[in-house]
């Protein structure tokens, strides 16, 4: 079951936008998140968070329209998005794609990158996905589907990622040991529709930046 998180960071409602929106078998309004649901006139199958950021009326329209809540108190030790994330796992969800987790206030955004971590162990893909881009954590295979001209970078998230390899890239690599604060993974360009990234060891970010 693919669900769909939409948190509070900014979020440009693209054509990839509304299509990963519609292709949820459950939408989570991550607190303010919801007000991009809102957006579009789409009510949430759940809202989690401490609600601190969604705007009144609409949290009022939640409690009469019987929206599934999951309220949090403001001091707690996680984010409305990790708990979100952790719901998500709980209830069964075999993927996982989180919007609005991106732009804004860096930490923010360098938190929920890292929140992709927790969903490794459990084998289930996840990704956060804005207009321009899509990006993944791997440590094993990550097959990608796209188009000729589309941008791929590669950031490791450990001290070294061993056996990295590359298919259907402008610059392939077999075999490659990336260290943490390379450069080395930076802007490959697709030259097919799918690209394959492998790792062996260690852990790899995936940013697929979308062609015009």
């Amino acid at each position: 079951m693919h669900w769909v998180l939409l948190a509070n960071g900014p979020l440009e409602l693209s054509p990839k936008v509304r299509a990963m929106v519609s292709s949820a078998e459950r939408l989570i309004g991550v607190d303010g998140g919801s007000r991009h649901l809102a957006s579009m006139q789409i009510l949430p199958h759940l809202a989690v968070g401490d609600m601190d950021s969604i705007p009144r009326d609409l949290l009022a329209q939640y409690r009469d329209e019987g929206v599934e809540m999951h309220l949090h108190p403001p001091k707690k030790d996680a984010t409305d998005l990790e708990l979100a994330l952790e719901l998500a796992l709980e209830r069964g969800a075999s993927s996982i794609s989180i919007l609005g987790a991106t732009g804004g206030r860096l930490d923010h955004t360098l938190g929920n990158l890292f929140l992709l971590a927790r969903c490794l162990p459990t084998g289930i893909p996840v990704c956060i996905m804005d207009q321009e881009q899509c990006i993944h954590l791997t440590d094993q295979t990550l097959t990608l589907s796209g188009a000729v001209g589309d941008t791929l970078s590669l950031l490791p998230a450990t001290p070294e990622a061993c056996g990295v390899s590359l298919t259907g890239l402008e610059y392939p690599l077999h075999d490659a040991t990336l260290t943490f604060g390379t450069s080395l993974g930076m802007s490959n360009v697709f030259v097919e529709a799918q690209a394959t990234v492998t790792v062996r060891s260690g852990r790899l970010f995936v940013f697929h930046l979308f062609g015009s």
